[in-house]
């Protein structure tokens, strides 16, 4: 039920890059007063050729994810894939920017935008993020061949390693960037892991920045970023063509994740060249994923001296400090899906090809299932599930090693460094899709 107080606050602007710049202090509160006054809401942007509906709460989103034969993945999964097709069409390839010149209806018009944004301009790339069951499932086994849980939980001692290396490079009481010191771990991690040489490492992790800023499409981007990101995308599948092909001629067996999925079938055959790119894309996306919540994990702990104390005294806690910055702090604001016919959610009839929106960053604030959802507690109970990496068919497949990355991560840090504090002010990012930081300047102390 709306309060008083929240009747006079202002409904989000979901679509709007600079309403998830705000200060946590408006955002959350404008997130609140519509998940308590429209749970499921149906929201119409400005210049959008249709609107959507917003899923406001856990339980809803838990059903949405729980029945991909009622919602599908296939015709797109962030808000900007619903944009007037007019806005982005410039930052799409040129077969993407043909289709949408033709009869498409919303649909397929969102499922042309979010795969010519995918898909580094290859007109066959197939992303797991856009495929329904059964194909799902299938698409989804060969992944998990390269990050099976038993190769992921021996990356330990390695991901150690290289913190303690990362870590060597820290001077006490000196000014240090979090963010391109120690958040670089993971994509170094997952740079050694793919098996990109050392002295191409730089340029392959500069490359997948740029693919990531195409996934978040941004209609007020400039036509000189547009050519950048375009360029750097571009060199970018050219070099994993490469990889691949490398990977097939050696063919010795090598373990790397290129090389697992080079010699993998799909339905009796070798793996489709566009499924392959879209593997490689997931590999480096985890990398630079667990960048941001590594950063925010470092800033949440900076900020709340009390909590890291907790995690020195309690180091066992640090797996569920991840798990609390994940639902604190969403990297992913939100998930989309389509609805297969019509369905009625929370007393409001939803129609076939409606686009569903699920906000997990309000599932993550529910006060139906989390207790002070507003605070920061590493000793939170975790009984239910935040939505950070979704839920049902489309968890996120890249969820354990984050968490084993992330964890290990931290492990080492606390003890090498159980001290530290904000240097500067930090620089965060946001898009209607995800968020980060781009720099955390700090200083830590031993």
């Amino acid at each position: 039920m709306t309060t008083e107080a929240e009747a006079a606050v202002q409904w989000p602007a979901w679509e709007s890059a600079a309403f998830y710049m705000q200060d946590a202090e408006v955002m959350y509160p404008s997130i609140a007063a519509q998940r308590h006054g429209a749970p499921v809401y149906w929201y119409h942007p400005d210049g959008y050729p249709t609107g959507f509906w917003v899923l406001s709460k856990w339980e809803h989103q838990r059903f949405v994810g729980s029945h991909p034969e009622l919602f599908s993945s296939r015709f797109g999964f962030a808000i900007g894939d619903a944009s007037d097709p007019s806005t982005v069409i410039g930052q799409l390839p040129e077969w993407a920017q043909k289709s949408l010149e033709g009869d498409l209806g919303h649909a397929e018009t969102r499922r042309m935008i979010a795969k010519g944004k995918l898909s580094m301009g290859d007109p066959d790339f197939e992303g797991l993020i856009l495929s329904d069951p059964p194909r799902h499932g299938r698409i989804r086994n060969v992944l998990m061949k390269a990050l099976r849980p038993s190769l992921v939980r021996s990356l330990k001692g390695r991901i150690a390693e290289i913190t303690d290396e990362f870590l060597d490079e820290i001077t006490p009481g000196e000014e240090v960037d979090f963010v391109t010191s120690l958040g670089r771990i993971p994509a170094a991690l997952m740079t050694e892991l793919i098996g990109v040489p050392r002295d191409m490492r730089d340029r392959f992790i500069e490359m997948a920045s740029a693919q990531m800023l195409a996934i978040t499409i941004d209609p007020n981007r400039s036509a000189e970023e547009v050519e950048r990101i375009a360029r750097l995308t571009e060199e970018f599948h050219t070099y994993c063509d490469e990889l691949l092909e490398e990977r097939r001629r050696r063919n010795d067996g090598a373990e790397d994740l290129v090389s697992i999925i080079g010699r993998s079938e799909f339905e009796g055959a070798p793996v489709p060249h566009g499924l392959e790119i879209s593997f490689i894309h997931t590999f480096v996306n985890a990398g630079e994923t667990t960048r941001a919540l590594l950063s925010f994990v470092a800033l949440a702990l900076a900020e709340r001296p009390d909590q890291r104390r907790i995690l020195v005294e309690r180091p066992e806690l640090v797996g569920n400090a991840i798990e609390e910055t994940l639902r604190y702090y969403p990297l992913n604001w939100s998930g989309c899906r389509t609805a297969t016919e019509d369905i009625e959610i929370g007393g409001q009839q939803i129609h076939k090809d409606d686009y569903v929106v699920m906000a997990y960053a309000s599932a993550n604030r529910d006060e139906d299932v989390w207790d002070r959802p507003n605070e920061f507690d590493v000793t939170r109970s975790f009984d239910k599930d935040h939505q950070s990496f979704g839920y049902g068919e489309h968890s996120c497949p890249g969820a354990l090693l984050a968490r084993t990355d992330s964890t290990t991560i931290f492990e080492r840090v606390l003890l090498r460094f159980p001290d530290w504090e904000l240097a500067g002010p930090p620089v965060r990012w946001g898009s209607p899709f995800l968020q980060g930081l781009s720099s955390l300047p700090l200083r830590f102390h031993s």
